[in-house]
């Protein structure tokens, strides 16, 4: 009788802890929790827009290519595209929309579980003679989550690990982060609290960050925090000299953040329109009804930002923070990519919380005129 007390007790600590954004984690893993990130898209209402109308002139909506598989970040290449599926494998994409799943040959087999697998990607500024890039993903067991961000080479067929750049990140079954931009010799990383809030404070730990890594390797992994109280940020984008990056709020009060060095922006201290000393408020947030955003891309007129729950991608307006729907049938997206007159997006639906539809999940090209 005491065993099955301890049990029920037990289930009771996890569902407690598992809270992801405002989102509920996977169904088929864990209970329902309050989440931003990732409630299903069927008990999930959208989220009000600050504005119904903007200036943004969208024109036709084309589906690049169907059948992906629980996709996570985009990257462009000359040739077409290459998109992570989080279960550890890529999708090469041919400019005429033709997908060839190719598999991630690593010395750590990627884990997937809850938000947890291959998630972000990057290419070296000579890819198209390199075949280089960068992922991060999740390793470990079910009882000691990490994750790691590698280097990449591809040889037409496969993607091995050649370069091992940062591993021992704390991870869990939410709150990963994952993001990766790279910016000359430095790749920016975003990590999670790993389902440790205070973690975010520690500045011995590089959980709940934004990490500049030189990839020259100098230094410590705790000598490359750029900015720390960060709870589950999943969207990093840069514009001349200013980074923004996304991230979900504990119940509703996802953030967009302007980040700058040393910056502390307060999770789980403070979150929304809350102030401390020495913490930082954010730049933009969504209020009580959570968006889940996750990927974000910028110009000079705006940031837009694909939401989960929200089923949205947005335009938000760098100088009056209005916001202007831009999609909002295509279900949960999680990555945005800006090319020339055309915001690339993908769908989110097979990864558990969405319904998908029969070519879900899918790259799309909506014209921006």
């Amino acid at each position: 009788m005491l065993r099955r007390w301890m049990f029920i007790l037990s289930l009771v600590f996890v569902a407690g802890c598992a809270s992801e954004s405002t989102e509920a984690p996977e169904p088929e893993q864990a209970p329902v929790e309050e989440s931003t990130e990732e409630a299903p898209s069927d008990t999930a209402p959208d989220p009000e827009p600050t504005e119904p109308e903007g200036d943004v002139s969208t024109g036709a909506t084309e589906s690049i290519v169907e059948q992906l598989e629980a996709p996570w970040s985009i990257a462009k290449t000359d040739d077409g595209w290459l998109v992570s599926e989080r279960g550890g494998t890529i999708a090469v994409i041919d400019a005429d929309g033709s997908l060839d799943r190719q598999a991630v040959v690593l010395d750590e087999d990627v884990l997937e579980i809850g938000e947890g697998g291959l998630l972000g990607l990057a290419l070296t500024v000579d890819f198209a003679t390199s075949r280089q890039l960068y992922a991060y993903h999740t390793y470990g067991t079910p009882g000691n989550v990490q994750n790691r961000v590698v280097e990449l080479t591809w040889d037409g067929n496969q993607f091995e690990e050649t370069d091992v750049v940062l591993d021992e990140i704390p991870g869990a079954q939410f709150h990963n982060g994952g993001r990766l931009l790279l910016d000359g010799d430095v790749l920016w990383v975003t990590t999670g609290d790993a389902l440790v809030p205070e973690l975010a404070q520690d500045e011995t730990s590089i959980a709940g960050k934004v990490l500049r890594v030189p990839l020259s390797g100098a230094g410590n992994p705790t000598d490359w925090i750029y900015s720390s109280g960060h709870r589950n940020p999943q969207g990093l984008t840069k514009i001349e000299d200013t980074f923004y990056a996304s991230e979900h709020g504990a119940s509703g009060h996802d953030e967009v953040n302007i980040i700058e060095e040393g910056n502390n922006y307060g999770w789980p201290l403070i979150e929304a329109d809350q102030e401390r000393d020495g913490l930082e408020t954010p730049w933009f947030e969504v209020g009580e009804t959570s968006w889940a955003p996750s990927g974000i891309v910028a110009d000079d007129r705006y940031v837009y930002m694909a939401t989960l729950r929200g089923n949205r991608l947005v335009a938000i307006d760098r100088e009056s923070r209005e916001v202007i729907p831009l999609v909002e049938d295509k279900g949960r997206i999680r990555d945005v990519w800006l090319e020339d007159d055309g915001l690339y997006y993908i769908t989110n639906n097979t990864d558990g919380r969405g319904n998908p539809g029969s070519g879900d999940d899918q790259l799309y090209r909506l014209t921006i005129e």
